[in-house]
């Protein structure tokens, strides 16, 4: 029987568990954690999964409309103040008592003031949960705006600068500001699963229309605040995204306009945070070119990091910026520095948690130091040492999916140069069946490519793999 039948308030995306007057959440808690979890490995926009593509493809608009506020976060408040309606409409759409929602061009507005693809609405046309832009066929239906889209990502990555297809809100209040953390947060999540080739483009066009945001919408003084800290912490994702999808120039660019926004916020974190992250992007093209002013200029990107933490008293962020270090000493044959940095790391992980330990550098924990001795010691000719250290790290079930497939990557290729190249191989092939399936982080590719050079001429299958892995990812 269903329970709506008798006045109960039901979940709208399973419609069928009852939902307690005392729940603030619009969805039952297994629909509230479906609604926050992709849906495949590329999936459509940030928001995509399972319940939000079943509801849009039956049709029923209140539950699309729960899905979504649910999966964000937002207050109906909140959620009503982003798309310039009352909390009264978004209670009375999400309750199937107003159909508004149900107008095409006001579910076209909606999907352009939150940010969603319309070729996220595919399953609303087709009717089926599962359609998707998987042809060029399919993605012609769609004309024009697919096509700019292309049009904006390509200029973008040929570092052009870009207005916002879609005109930014005339003003922007906290609801908006939330909002955006909250595709933020979405973002990172993600990333940790899937990579970042599935994920750049939606997460540039994110941070385009919030650059718009920043320079032509009104806001007080506080938002405006609130706003420029997010915008940088998101150029900081987005070049992350583009530095693990091989895009080495978009990263640069990118970790460049961040630097300047987090400068201009004084927030401390932020600014730690870029220039950790500039100075991995720097010893690793130091790596790729094998060019000594590269690791040198991370050392400075490092040593700025370490002046602006000089105060803070987290000891996750000081061992971050310690390997940084260390991994830049390596690449310019500095053993002995490289050395006292790892130590360095290790002694301010035995310093304990913080308070002041901040959620994007939690990952830095004792496997992750190993991770970092051992492709130091894969730049200082250690290979045989350095294979032993990534099985220590691959031995922590803590790490996220798309960090033990790159240290995999990286164990196979310190195998192959250590001269066992059949070990190496099968090590490879645990991670080529995901590759431009369930992950897109090209960067774990690109750690195979020495694999693959070796296996030419004795592992057929392993070569087809890698190939078709090559060719998946570069279509993501």
């Amino acid at each position: 029987m269903d329970p709506s039948a008798n006045g109960d308030r039901v979940c709208p995306a399973c419609r069928f568990a009852k939902l307690s007057r005392y729940n603030p959440d619009p969805l039952c808690s297994p629909c509230l954690t479906s609604a926050r979890e992709s849906t495949g490995v590329t999936p459509t926009w940030v928001w995509d999964s399972l319940p939000l593509r079943q509801a849009l493809a039956r049709l029923d608009m209140g539950a699309v409309l729960a899905i979504m506020r649910g999966a964000s976060g937002l207050s109906q408040l909140d959620f009503g103040n982003l798309l310039g309606w009352s909390q009264s409409v978004v209670t009375k759409v999400e309750r199937r008592q107003r159909y508004t929602f149900h107008d095409v061009r006001e579910i076209l507005r909606v999907c352009d003031e939150l940010g969603m693809p319309r070729a996220a609405l595919l399953p609303l046309i087709l009717g089926r949960e599962d359609a998707s832009l998987g042809s060029d066929d399919e993605a012609g239906f769609w004309g024009v705006d697919v096509d700019l889209d292309r049009r904006e990502f390509g200029a973008v990555t040929s570092g052009l600068v870009v207005a916002a297809l879609l005109p930014p809100p005339e003003r922007v209040d906290r609801a908006h500001v939330r909002y955006l953390q909250a595709v933020l947060s979405r973002l990172r999540t993600q990333d940790r699963t899937i990579g970042g080739a599935g994920l750049l483009r939606q997460a540039m066009k994110t941070f385009t229309r919030v650059r718009a945001m920043l320079d032509e919408s009104d806001y007080t003084d506080q938002v405006g605040r609130q706003l420029l800290v997010t915008t940088a912490d998101l150029g900081i994702v987005t070049a992350w995204l583009a530095y693990d999808s091989g895009n080495q120039p978009l990263a640069r660019t990118l970790y460049g306009q961040a630097a300047l926004l987090a400068g201009s916020s004084g927030d401390t974190e932020l600014i730690v945070h870029v220039y950790v992250n500039m100075a991995q992007q720097a010893t690793h093209l130091a790596r790729i070119t094998g060019r000594r002013g590269t690791a040198r200029e991370a050392l400075r990107f490092a040593d700025r990091a370490a002046d602006a933490a000089r105060h803070a008293r987290s000891a996750t962020l000081h061992a971050l910026i310690a390997l940084r270090q260390a991994l830049a000493h390596a690449q310019l044959d500095d053993e002995v520095a490289f050395r006292a940095a790892i130590c360095r790391a290790r002694n301010e992980l035995d310093r304990g948690a913080h308070d002041t330990d901040h959620p994007w550098s939690t990952f830095v924990t004792q496997s992750e130091i190993a991770g970092y001795e051992a492709m130091g010691r894969i730049a200082l000719g250690d290979p045989g040492r350095a294979a032993r250290l990534y099985r220590s790290v691959l031995g922590d079930p803590a790490r996220s999916p798309r960090d033990r497939a790159y240290y995999r990557a990286r164990l196979a290729a310190a195998t192959s140069a250590a001269g066992d190249h059949r070990t190496a191989v099968k090590e490879g092939m645990q991670l080529l069946p995901d590759l431009g399936e369930r992950l897109t982080s090209v960067r774990v590719l690109n750690e195979l490519r020495p694999v693959r050079h070796e296996a030419e001429g004795f592992d057929e299958e392993f070569c087809e793999r890698f190939d078709q892995a090559a060719r998946a990812l570069a279509l993501v």
